[in-house]
């Protein structure tokens, strides 16, 4: 098996997978991000030097994760801008009318829902060093592309031997403003993006208090 079947292979979850092989997956997942993978942009290289990892399931109700359908390895520009390498990922649509009579599309945040992927927060260019600081930046590369036809300069994720010795985990940042409520958040999210939520309300409020400071960051 490949390096890249092997990453596919491990991030191909589901609904059932449970919380410590999830945390596992995670480790190996950014153990093979730093040591054996790059984004290669027609010539220029680029090294991962910061990610996040998110993923919800009925076992792991990460509810900042943003929902999502995809298989795994795919790229997702997510709506703040960034970009994330996905997990395989299933969760049911419908088509709701909201308070303006527009419909609007949401996910139905049931048992057999799951999704999540890896944000990217800073790259390396292996050439000149230069950092990309920031997931606006990183996404800045998946911009502007020839839209007739294959565009060679298209990011892809590639095999490359990395020399990378050690990276250290840390807790995710930016999921919560300072001055917002855990109650607040977890309700706008549930407003902006989901339908016919199974968990209550106050289950989720706990599960993001659980999750918010979790080590799921990893920087070299």
């Amino acid at each position: 098996m490949n390096n890249t079947d092997q990453l596919r292979q491990l991030m191909t979850l589901d609904a059932d997978i449970n919380t410590p092989e999830i945390e596992l997956r995670f480790e190996q997942i950014a153990k093979m991000l730093f040591e054996s993978f790059a984004i290669q942009k027609g010539e220029t290289v680029y090294l991962f030097k910061e990610i996040e990892f998110y993923f919800y399931n009925k076992n792991h109700r990460d509810i900042i994760t943003h929902p999502r359908v995809s298989k795994p390895l795919c790229w997702y520009i997510n709506d703040f801008g960034g970009i994330d390498i996905n997990f395989t990922s299933s969760i049911e649509r419908v088509n709701r009318e909201n308070s303006k009579r527009k419909n609007v599309m949401k996910y139905v945040l049931d048992d057999s829902a799951y999704f999540g992927g890896i944000l990217i927060r800073q790259l390396i260019e292996k050439e000149s060093g230069e950092i990309l600081k920031s997931p606006l930046a990183c996404a800045e590369l998946f911009r502007c592309y020839d839209a007739t036809g294959v565009d060679y300069e298209f990011p892809v994720l590639v095999d490359h031997n990395n020399d990378v010795m050690s990276f250290i985990r840390k807790p995710r940042i930016n999921l919560i403003r300072s001055n917002q409520s855990v109650e607040a958040k977890v309700n706008n999210i549930l407003y902006q993006y989901h339908d016919n939520v199974r968990p209550n309300n106050e289950t989720l409020y706990q599960d993001f208090k659980n999750f918010k400071d979790r080590p799921y960051g990893y920087e070299q």
